[in-house]
């Protein structure tokens, strides 16, 4: 109940935050994931990171020259390899429609080369998960974390580095697991 009451309060405080600012456009985004679990349950021997993709768009509010929000709408891959007996592999990729809703602080506006910094929650909704022999059942539908990152903005061109740190236990299949999402992620876009 706490988890819901601290989601349900930040992403109202965002959400009428954005509303006082000025529309600063839409654009594109597509990146590389490299996926992994972090938790104290790890299965099998242990695990490696697995590579994906994110591809959507994005809309932006300017509160001023240096600080805006900026909504981002995803299509994005998770998951990571379990080291299982004999030193095989086992491929698990889910699938997410995620939600970033990031505060963007821009240094040197008035340049056409900007450091950017950034932070924020990012909700997601999981529409797959497999592995290499089934369709896995147990993962949870929500998921909640945190996305930290810095990159550069030249003209209308962005690249950026970001840690997603999952929040909520993805395993559904017992009550007291602990196992999460962790993605690092470099993306581009392109602001029209």
């Amino acid at each position: 109940m706490k988890k819901t009451t601290l989601i349900t309060t930040i992403i109202f405080l965002f959400v009428s935050a954005s509303l006082a600012g000025e529309f600063s456009g839409i654009g594109m985004k597509l990146g590389y994931n490299s996926s992994t679990f972090a938790g104290n349950d790890i299965p099998g021997k242990g695990v490696s990171s697995q590579g994906g993709l994110a591809i959507g768009g994005f809309f932006g509010y300017k509160f001023n020259q240096k600080f805006s929000l900026q909504q981002e709408i995803l299509f994005t891959t998770k998951g990571a390899k379990i080291n299982t007996i004999g030193d095989v592999y086992l491929n698990n990729i889910f699938m997410y429609f995620e939600f970033p809703l990031l505060a963007k602080m821009t240094f040197r506006p008035e340049q056409m080369l900007r450091p950017i910094v950034f932070l924020g929650p990012a909700f997601g909704i999981n529409i797959l998960a497999v592995n290499d022999t089934a369709v896995l059942e147990d993962i949870r539908a929500i998921d909640f974390g945190i996305v930290l990152g810095a990159g550069i903005e030249i003209w209308r061109f962005v690249m950026d580095v970001r840690l997603y740190e999952g929040l909520f236990n993805f395993d559904q299949s017992a009550g007291d697991i602990d196992l999460k999402n962790r993605t690092i992620s470099i993306v581009t876009g392109y602001s029209f």
